[in-house]
């Protein structure tokens, strides 16, 4: 019975379901209300018919991550939805589709939109539920990184500085949050 936000619970195109679908079904399976939101519309309400469609309790929200007026109506809705955020898990993620390169090769723009999805979604996110939480004195936070914020890759230089960015805005978190009773991990897929 608890009240999830999911951030990337749509789906990109392709074969197989993405972890943010997988979460937020996984979510519901388990008896939380899932607001799954997402920048297409469109995929997040199909993963909210899909948690319907098993007997779950499911909204979309659409969503620009990068936008702070957004996080926060993402925010508002749930709370206007259910009363209570318990589980705000971040799962965004852009790299060579964001125009990751080698550091000779990128852009100023394409570093700007590589931090602000893979990193600055997660803060801004993060800043809107946690006075909720606060105020709970509960919560969990969940930001999805990667292995690739840990060692490296070629060619994703934006991608690598941003998750290691994630990893590091959720120890700073961690350690800010933990006597208010509130968790906040970073999970590193790879």
């Amino acid at each position: 019975d608890r009240v999830a936000i999911v951030v990337g619970a749509g789906q990109s195109p392709g074969e197989g379901i993405g972890n943010g679908r997988a979460t937020a079904l996984t979510f519901a399976r388990e008896g939380a209300k899932v607001l799954c939101v997402d920048h297409n519309l469109a995929s997040a309400q199909e993963t909210a018919d899909m948690i319907a469609a098993k007997g779950g309790t499911a909204a979309a929200f659409k969503a620009d991550v990068t936008k702070n007026a957004d996080l926060k109506a993402m925010v508002e809705d749930a709370m206007a939805r259910w009363g209570r955020i318990d589980i705000l898990h971040n799962n965004v993620g852009v790299s060579l589709s964001g125009g990751d390169a080698e550091l000779l090769d990128i852009s100023e723009e394409a570093f700007d939109r590589c931090v602000a999805i893979n990193l600055k979604s997660c803060v801004l996110a993060a800043k809107h539920v946690i006075p909720i939480m606060r105020a709970q004195k509960s919560g969990a936070i969940i930001n999805i990184s990667s292995i690739n914020g840990q060692k490296g890759q070629l060619g994703l230089v934006n991608y690598c500085s941003a998750k290691s960015g994630v990893i590091g805005f959720t120890r700073a978190l961690a350690l800010e949050s933990a006597r208010k009773g509130i968790t906040v991990n970073a999970i590193a897929p790879g």
